[in-house]
């Protein structure tokens, strides 16, 4: 019954408050450690994975922050995905970093995923490494009484395999500052789903030629293939006219069996890589890309507290909807069930692993799956659900515009859709412009409704701009 209803076996739940004290815990207990557990969380509802203990070090907010350090950009690991995408320093920086960040699922994903946690799980289909790998990027690794940094490239050793000790966590992303210029490329089957082929492309020009390059396939390999300095020698121009005829060399020298799946089968990805390549290539010379959103700061979490056992219960304190609920919960309780349990029932419980989004809150302010986190990780944190968006007993600005459009259809999916488009507005892009909606709401809507949809998050865009005058 408990496998049927996506939960977890069960485990005993730790909360690490420092590098250290993370260290020691798991070196102690021999656990999984989880930080935004964007990829673990289904994993263990799969039961692909069963922990006796799990670490959870998202709270460790001296492992956020992105700053510039002589002639290294430096990324701590636990900086989430919107972060990534949308800073400031790091679009400036890396470019090619902050566009596969965009590509990351949605909004609710890239608000706890984190860039650390995406390198340590070794999804071959991670939007990260081949991004990363083009730009020569390296992390820093810290054990208990040891340092080491090693390129991300020789961390990944193979699917959900790296180059870490058990021991061992990533603390920091560094990436070289330098002259590159570059292209990343996407292609996947369906809208929150993993890629099927990826291809960064990066390039660094002396007088107009040529001196470094690396091309880097992701997702349709085991690993990711790294060609470099195949482009040394041309001009960007030439590059660009001879794209075809460039990625048909590349494909011919790889020699790999591709990836397959029931959504991409093997010659299907050659084919797409192939064409990926060549539209890479030929991007090279269009500079930089239409500007996304970007700001200063980043997304941090307050303290949860310490984590209270009574026996093999956890004690859970959250806010929902201004009202303060507290109850006593298996570690392995998520969120989603602590809110239903507890009379939250717009709270839907959806495709249980973390795509269609029917089971979207806020916390803090910022949209996630409830499906995809344990309560106890918000202990002391404030939830909304739909039912507190009307502060003054009036429907929120969002909540008229989609009865107005007519964008209810069944009603299953709505508390997901309105959610979502109030993190949006708040804090990606007020405007809902068509770019940044496309790569950040995502929810699957069972009716297929989306036409409405978009309109009436265009017109709670326009009148969430009033209130605001």
């Amino acid at each position: 019954m408990a496998y049927a209803l996506g939960l977890p076996r069960g485990f005993k739940y730790l909360r690490a408050s420092s590098i250290d004290e993370a260290l020691k815990l798991v070196k102690e207990y021999n656990a999984k450690v989880i930080a935004g557990g964007m990829s673990l969380m289904p994993m263990l509802k799969l039961r692909m994975v069963n922990p006796d203990y799990l670490i959870d070090i998202f709270h460790i907010n001296e492992l956020r922050y992105v700053r510039v350090d002589g002639n290294y950009l430096r990324i701590g690991a636990l900086t989430v995905h919107n972060d990534i995408a949308m800073n400031k320093t790091i679009s400036t920086n890396a470019e090619v970093l902050s566009e596969a960040a965009w590509h990351i699922a949605d909004i609710q994903v890239r608000n706890l995923g984190t860039i650390g946690g995406s390198l340590a799980h070794a999804d071959p289909a991670a939007n990260y490494y081949p991004a990363l790998i083009a730009l020569d990027a390296e992390v820093l690794i810290k054990g208990l009484g040891s340092e080491r940094v090693i390129k991300v490239e020789d961390l990944y050793k193979g699917p959900y395999t790296t180059d870490l000790r058990v021991d061992e966590l990533i603390t920091e992303v560094r990436i070289p500052i330098n002259s590159y210029r570059g292209v990343y490329e996407i292609f996947r089957r369906g809208g929150a789903s993993f890629p099927s082929v990826i291809v960064a492309v990066t390039v660094r020009e002396r007088e107009g030629v040529i001196d470094k390059s690396r091309i880097v396939i992701g997702a349709a390999y085991p690993e990711p293939v790294v060609i470099k300095d195949s482009l040394v020698g041309m001009g960007v121009k030439d590059v660009v006219n001879r794209a075809q005829e460039i990625a048909g060399q590349v494909m011919t020298s790889i020699n790999v069996k591709p990836l397959e799946d029931t959504h991409t089968p093997g010659d299907y990805r050659i084919r797409v890589t192939r064409n990926l390549l060549a539209k890479a290539l030929a991007e090279l010379g269009n500079g930089k890309h239409a500007p996304l959103p970007v700001r200063d700061s980043l997304i941090t979490w307050p303290d949860a507290g310490n984590v209270e056992y009574v026996g093999d219960l956890v004690r859970v304190r959250i806010n929902v909807d201004g009202q303060w609920i507290e109850d006593l919960v298996e570690p392995r309780t998520l969120l989603l069930d602590f809110l239903r349990a507890h009379g939250y029932t717009e709270v839907k419980r959806g495709c249980d692993e973390g795509k269609c989004g029917a089971c979207t809150v806020l916390v803090n302010g910022r949209a996630i799956k409830s499906c995809l986190v344990p309560a106890i990780r918000f202990n002391n944190q404030s939830v909304t659900t739909v039912k507190g968006l009307a502060k003054t007993g009036e429907l929120h600005p969002i909540q008229r515009a989609f009865l107005e459009e007519y964008a209810m259809q069944c009603g299953y999916c709505t508390h997901g859709f309105i959610m979502v488009t109030h993190d949006y507005l708040s804090n990606v892009d007020g405007a809902a412009s068509d770019e940044t909606l496309k790569l950040s709401i995502k929810n699957i809507c069972r009716c297929t409704g989306y036409i409405n949809i978009i309109r009436a998050i265009k017109k709670a865009s326009k009148y969430v701009a009033e209130v605001r005058k």
